[in-house]
């Protein structure tokens, strides 16, 4: 019985999730062990906070950095277990089921109408999206990551089922599905309000049905979000969703610009932010953070030549890593991570006193596994970019508007996410795109005898 490429890179994808699952050493990631933080104090406490080891009748202080959706999920786990690490490989499975969930939608949305592709193309979208280095690392670190690509997956195919069938149904899935994936992690709110502003643009009925949709999305993601900012209201004072906006736009996005500026506009733009922050004491949580954001957002747009060059510059970067490292660490392989830090990365990640000793054979086996990641990401790349071309050609022969702006649309979602992200380059911050990304790879292969392979 002939097996189709499709069925071979779906089950080769998830197969080597649960592979290094079952191997797994550190699965905390970038700041999985503050969600797991989280997760502890919802259990042991009742408060969602990020203040770590506080022993009873203390009470953690509450927080907003995060949003609840993986924190809460987690609790499950932590309240049926009891167990850090029973508690770690659960969260780990949940990413891997929500990737099995997302791919089945994947698939659904290449295969209808506007992109119809057949099992060859489809298996060249899933292959982006299940093997690019990104993908597979933050779909095992117990992260929210997975769940949000994978509801705005869902939210993104709801939304082109509701543009091709005009469905009622499909409208409340997206709203549903972006409630969740806003609730997961907040740069999903700019995607939301983009697509849902963009809807009336590409639907073809009634001006009356097309702001109903929009207006009908809008008010289900807002009544999901309520209650979160009520309990912000209730637990600091002033109302809001996440605290995690205005400090990252003023440590990331201000914060590394003014390191950029020249010495002598450097040194007054830290002087005036030591001034402010003076002004920042006695202040709620929420109330600092946005503060901070709306600092953040005057002075980007009074040096907004200097911080468009320094974007140009390094935002690039961010295309470039493969997580190699983090892989290891996450397999428990320290002497590879040490062995590729001294080759490619300078040593300057660690202090020498914390270094794990290495072999020439684990400078071999991490060289070797960063070699072929940069491979993987170049053809990912380049399937990317040979189906950018091919979209766009089939833009410019579309009969109406509206189909030329559904072809334009996962280009356009990787623009403004690039722009959202701005000059933050971490590896993390890519995976929100896999899903423009692999429905782009997918028209790549659209020829002749498209179908099962």
């Amino acid at each position: 019985m002939k097996v189709s490429k499709l069925k071979i890179v779906i089950i080769g994808g998830i197969l080597l999730r649960l592979v290094l699952w079952c191997f797994q050493d550190e699965p905390a990631g970038d700041d999985g062990l503050r969600y797991l933080t989280e997760t502890i104090n919802i259990v042991d406490h009742g408060v969602f906070s990020t203040d770590r080891n506080v022993a009873a009748p203390n009470t953690p202080k509450p927080d907003a950095h995060d949003l609840p959706l993986w924190p809460s999920a987690m609790a499950i786990f932590y309240k049926a277990t009891h167990s850090v690490k029973g508690t770690q490989y659960a969260a780990v499975l949940l990413n891997i089921g929500l990737m099995c969930v997302a791919i089945w939608f994947l698939c659904s949305l290449l295969k209808a109408k506007p992109f119809e592709c057949g099992d060859r193309s489809c298996a060249v979208g899933c292959a982006v999206y299940l093997f690019m280095p990104d993908s597979i690392l933050y779909s095992l670190y117990h992260m929210p990551d997975m769940m949000a690509v994978c509801f705005v997956t869902i939210g993104v195919w709801a939304y082109f089922r509701h543009c091709m069938t005009g469905a009622l149904l499909y409208a409340l899935a997206y709203g549903v599905a972006f409630g969740f994936a806003i609730l997961s992690k907040p740069i999903c709110i700019p995607l939301f309000c983009a697509l849902t502003l963009a809807w009336p643009f590409v639907l073809k009925s009634s001006l009356s049905k097309r702001l109903s949709v929009a207006v009908l999305a809008f008010g289900i993601v807002c009544a999901m979000l309520t209650p979160w900012i009520v309990r912000n209201k209730m637990a600091f004072g002033t109302a809001g969703l996440t605290t995690i906006s205005g400090t990252n736009l003023y440590g990331c996005n201000w914060g590394r610009l003014v390191d950029r500026l020249s010495p002598a506009e450097s040194e007054k733009c830290k002087a005036d932010m030591k001034d402010f922050e003076q002004h920042l004491a006695g202040l709620d949580k929420m109330a600092r953070s946005k503060r901070m954001g709306e600092y953040a957002k005057s002075q980007i747009m009074s040096h907004f030549l200097d911080y468009a060059i320094y974007t140009a510059k390094v935002h690039p970067r961010l295309y470039c890593g493969t997580g190699t490292v983090a892989l290891m660490r996450y397999l428990g392989f320290n002497s590879v991570c040490y062995a590729l830090d001294e080759t490619w990365g300078g040593g300057n990640h660690a202090p020498n006193e914390s270094r794990v000793a290495y072999t020439n054979f684990h400078k071999f086996v991490g060289c070797s596994v960063q070699i072929v990641s940069w491979i993987i990401l170049l053809l990912g790349y380049i399937l990317v970019a040979v189906g950018l071309m091919n979209l766009l050609k089939k833009c410019f022969s579309a009969d109406s508007w509206q189909m030329k702006l559904l072809y334009l649309c996962p280009i356009l979602c990787i623009v403004l996410l690039a722009l959202v992200i701005g000059p933050i380059t971490s590896t993390r911050y890519r995976f929100i795109m896999i899903l423009f990304f692999a429905v782009l790879a997918s028209q790549a292969s659209r020829m002749k005898g498209d179908g099962e392979s």
